[in-house]
């Protein structure tokens, strides 16, 4: 231990056994212009977002995660795009930059004033603020 910490800073974490979950909005769960396939990919992104609203993941973990194929995950993207419910960013190669459009990952757990901020990707995120 370091400090008047009383946390270990070795061994187990205490959360190293819970389970970890995704928050997904009604509008898009139950979205019935959107398939199964792009629900649960949306799933996935929503799972990665921590009190933001962007996601820097490839398409093949996507894919690996569901046990699904690339080009189902390509599908369900470009659907959930069309939809409303995500923005992509990116060209090329290049791993692509999803931008979830869901108040629910906008706003920060100590909700004060919400105002519009640009995170490090460059792309607008709903954040708290403090007055001050």
């Amino acid at each position: 231990m370091y400090g008047k910490s009383a946390q270990q800073v070795y061994g187990k974490s205490a959360q190293s056994g819970v389970e970890k979950y995704a928050r997904v909005p009604d509008s898009v769960l139950f979205d019935h212009g959107l398939s199964l396939a792009a629900r649960a990919v949306y799933g996935v992104l929503a799972r990665h977002v921590f009190q933001g609203t962007t996601v820097n993941m490839g398409q093949r973990r996507i894919a690996n995660l569901l046990g699904t194929h690339t080009e189902t995950v390509n599908l369900a993207l470009h659907e959930l795009e069309e939809q409303k419910h995500i923005s992509i960013r990116g060209t090329g190669r290049a791993r692509r930059i999803y931008h979830l459009h869901s108040p629910v990952f906008g706003q920060k757990q100590r909700a004060g004033i919400e105002e519009v901020i640009s995170s490090p990707s460059r792309t607008p995120r709903l954040a708290s603020v403090g007055r001050g």
